[in-house]
């Protein structure tokens, strides 16, 4: 039979040609209906975008165990549309379970250490070990509440979960002042919502100088014409600090502090939307972690735990770029680190070190009007589209379907 032509571009490009080799593991692996039972285990710690992403990319081939303390997947980027009652939270949360990975295990419990053969795991049963050949850190980071706040191990059902956005969706709900803290992509999106689910006054206030400080100039412009059009207070330079504590989103007294000075000001509720706060103190004492507390990886995702080979990081925990805090970025590198695990399993060759994609951002402000931007370029589409462009992206990501080559 001939041989088909080599392909210039993938000669050309070691970053398509990575991708390209792990997608051909992984295709290779999904033939296989259920690994043998000498194969070798894996174990995922993390439950969000990357580490369902290796898991299901990985079980067909190794035996796989996810660890996580929930017992649901949450889709994240869309949550500002419940806090803005346009939709039903239910429908972004899915259950931890065999349907969402079929021949993964599932572990509920919350990792509270390791070593370079076991994960320490707490129970409802108590402390359990889970030994491991391959591990993959993926515990992503927790933020202030109502986003995705850090709460004990028996309260991440999603029963529970379902009752705090409802709780929070009425404190937003009722009240006719709302601060949003935060000019990044969260900060924006949850801003645009409440100013339209709603007649009520809606402040955003930023510590940077601008809004989307990360993205295309032409962005940044769309979102300030957007949020000024929809009635939003946009405070830049100011650091808001409440006078007495309270917790998200309680409203209450702030002190909102600028080079023009201190303004004191009452709003009824407050959204947080920055602080990434890395959910790693369980690793303290088994691999290098940076000053904020995000996993250290080398090019392919390894982490830096003695002479070991076999344990990886990816997803919001490892170190990297803010800007590649997204779930496209994490289900890229989830991907490419089921790839590598599956390449040394086999005894094959490790891919290309890994190339993180082009920067893909559909941004809504509000169910009508959005922005989307590419590779650091905005995109001509209509504003009006970009809801429904998240919409698509949510329903591919959130069944954790295989990212199309065309974004890659």
């Amino acid at each position: 039979q001939p041989r088909a032509a080599p392909d210039p571009l993938r000669a050309r490009c070691p970053q398509r040609r990575a991708k390209k080799d792990c997608a051909h593991q992984l295709r290779t692996m999904s033939c296989l209906s259920a690994p043998r039972d000498d194969a070798a285990h894996l174990v995922v710690v993390g439950a969000s975008f990357a580490g369902l992403q290796v898991a299901k990319d990985a079980a067909g081939r190794l035996r796989v165990t996810v660890v996580d303390p929930k017992d649901y997947f949450e889709f994240t980027p869309s949550l500002h549309t419940a806090l803005g009652a346009a939709r039903d939270a239910a429908s972004l949360l899915r259950p931890l379970d065999g349907s969402l990975v079929p021949g993964a295990r599932f572990v509920r419990g919350a990792a509270v250490g390791a070593d370079e053969t076991r994960v320490s795991v707490r129970t409802e049963r108590g402390v359990e070990t889970v030994a491991y050949d391959y591990l993959v850190i993926a515990c992503g980071c927790s933020y202030p509440a109502p986003i995705r706040e850090a709460v004990d191990a028996a309260d991440q059902t999603r029963a529970r979960r379902l009752a705090r956005i409802a709780s929070a969706e009425a404190t937003l709900g009722g009240a006719g002042a709302v601060l949003v803290v935060g000019g990044g992509a969260v900060g924006v999106e949850v801003a645009a919502e409440l100013a339209t689910s709603g007649p009520r006054s809606v402040t955003l206030a930023t510590a940077a100088p601008e809004l989307l400080p990360d993205m295309p100039a032409e962005t940044r412009g769309a979102a300030r014409v957007a949020l000024r059009a929809l009635g939003i207070e946009m405070l830049f330079e100011t650091r808001c600090d409440r006078v007495a504590p309270a917790a998200d989103p309680a409203g209450g007294a702030f002190e909102l502090k600028s080079a023009g000075g201190v303004e004191s000001r009452t709003f009824d509720a407050c959204v947080r939307c920055f602080g990434a706060r890395p959910q790693t103190a369980w690793l303290d004492g088994f691999c290098a972690r940076d000053a904020r507390g995000f996993v250290v990886v080398d090019d392919r995702g390894r982490c830096a735990v003695g002479d070991a080979e076999n344990v990886w990081a990816a997803g919001d925990c490892a170190a990297k770029p803010d800007a590649q805090r997204l779930a496209s970025y994490a289900h890229f590198e989830g991907e490419y680190v089921a790839g590598c695990i599956l390449a040394a399993a086999a005894g094959s060759a490790q891919p290309e070190p890994y190339a993180p994609p082009p920067r893909l951002v559909a941004l809504s402000f509000g169910p009508r009007d959005g922005a989307f931007a590419y590779d650091a370029k905005p995109v001509p589409v209509p504003g009006a589209l970009v809801p429904w462009l998240k919409t698509v992206i949510e329903h591919w990501f959130i069944r954790l379907l295989p990212m199309p080559d065309a974004v890659r």
